[in-house]
């Protein structure tokens, strides 16, 4: 696996925490994992690495998804994890509100300018 991937997959996994981290916060740990195992379940339909998805009480690793990538470099991860992280904000936005879901998004896209912009394209996630 390049090295660019492993870099994109170390981003991801980063993103991810800071979503997770964000809504456990307002969630709680326990509510904020069976989030993220309600969107694994959901994105797996699609994409089965999703399944590798790592996540406890002290957050996620994407270690396993990183492994399968070794074994299948033409995985699309950009499609998987956009579609992760979208799906993980609509239900949020639900749970907790847009306004509260709007902060984390903020900070999402000040500590990773442009992601979420680029995954939603033209439409908003959150209705």
């Amino acid at each position: 696996m390049g090295e660019l991937i492993e870099k994109q997959i170390e981003r991801y996994e980063t993103l991810l925490r800071e979503m997770w981290t964000a809504s456990a916060k307002y969630l709680g740990t326990f509510s904020a994992n069976l989030l993220v195992e309600r969107v694994v379940w959901e994105v797996s339909q699609e994409y089965r690495e999703m399944e590798l998805l790592q996540y406890n009480e002290e957050g996620i690793s994407c270690a396993g998804i990183s492994a399968s990538l070794k074994k299948n470099p033409d995985l699309p991860a950009n499609d998987m994890f956009a579609k992760f992280i979208l799906r993980y904000l609509e239900i949020l936005a639900r749970l907790l509100g847009h306004e509260k879901t709007e902060k984390i998004a903020k900070k999402l896209d000040e500590e990773f300018p442009g992601f979420l912009l680029t995954a939603r394209g033209n439409e908003r996630w959150i209705n």
